[in-house]
């Protein structure tokens, strides 16, 4: 149970660290698509930073920079050049696939996987007994618990959390009372930009403690769904983070327990298609109440 229980956060991590990213954004009237790029340029960031360095600090530091200087593009390109978000959004997700495979080539000479001489430090590895397995765990996953916290704090308990709600629901009534909508864009995006690169170094120096291509595997398209399912609440984003971090467990899992009755591929597919049933299910349930559908509001950016 407690290697269920550890495998559980260990896979929600990046996607819910993501998933704050990705509510953030949409509370400030940003459809954030680009969290699957950030993610990626985070982990090849802080790989390569860890092989030149050796220190886990300068590691994070570094990813933290790239990923604000792109969230700065893309704050650029959607608000002052005026561009599809959504495009915008893709195109940077694509972009930096593109980009870390390619350097991936020339910095280290080959396409293949690159070690990480260092891992994130992990806590509470003196745990004995059943609650071992958690001692594991990054200091990232603890962090995803503090950083949820203080999203609910910062979004329920404060102005700037309510001016921010502001710029998502009603921008034209916020711009009227005199707040600066497109500097409190700037903020979500570039807190979204740092908490992408932690998502990414939870993949690379955490959990496979090395980057290869791909290695994100559309965790950020799931954040992205973790948003729309948890109702952009920092609640709701958090428990289905987690429960897309279930999923992914119990592919896992599965690919033990039922290696030689199904085949591999079809686990691999379990938390997709969990995804695609829970959104469905929660579109199903919200058009019975009559509830609105999110509204993309790329006319205001």
């Amino acid at each position: 149970m407690g290697d269920f229980l550890a495998t559980c956060l260990q896979a929600a991590t990046p996607i819910w660290l993501a998933a704050l990213a990705g509510m953030y954004a949409q509370r400030a009237g940003v459809v954030h698509l680009g969290l699957e790029g950030l993610i990626v340029s985070g982990a090849f960031t802080a790989t390569a930073t860890a092989l030149a360095t050796g220190s886990i600090v300068l590691a994070l530091a570094a990813a933290v920079a790239v990923n604000l200087a792109l969230s700065l593009l893309f704050w650029l390109l959607i608000t002052r050049l005026k561009a599809n978000v959504m495009i915008v959004g893709l195109g940077l997700s694509l972009t930096a696939a593109g980009a870390t495979g390619y350097s991936l080539v020339v910095v280290f000479g080959s396409g293949a996987a690159v070690q990480s001489p260092i891992g994130l430090p992990r806590p509470f590895d003196w745990l004995t007994g059943p609650l071992a397995p958690l001692g594991d765990l990054s200091v990232l996953t603890f962090a995803a618990v503090a950083l949820s916290w203080f999203a609910w704090w910062s979004i329920r308990r404060t102005r700037a959390g309510l001016r921010l709600s502001a710029c998502g629901s009603d921008p034209f009534a916020a711009r009227s009372a005199g707040v600066p909508v497109d500097r409190y864009r700037l903020a979500a995006l570039l807190g979204g930009g740092f908490l992408c690169a932690l998502a990414g170094a939870e993949l690379s120096l955490a959990q496979v403690q090395s980057f290869s291509e791909g290695i994100s595997q559309g965790r950020g398209y799931l954040a992205f769904a973790a948003v729309l399912l948890g109702g952009v609440a920092p609640v709701g984003v958090s428990l289905a983070s987690l429960f897309f971090g279930f999923a992914a467990a119990f592919g896992i899992q599965s690919q033990v327990d039922f290696n030689d009755v199904l085949p591999p591929q079809f686990v691999l597919m379990a938390p997709y298609i969990v995804t695609i049933v829970a959104i469905s299910v929660t579109a199903l349930v919200n058009r019975r109440r009559g509830r609105q559908p999110m509204v993309i509001m790329e006319r205001t950016l």
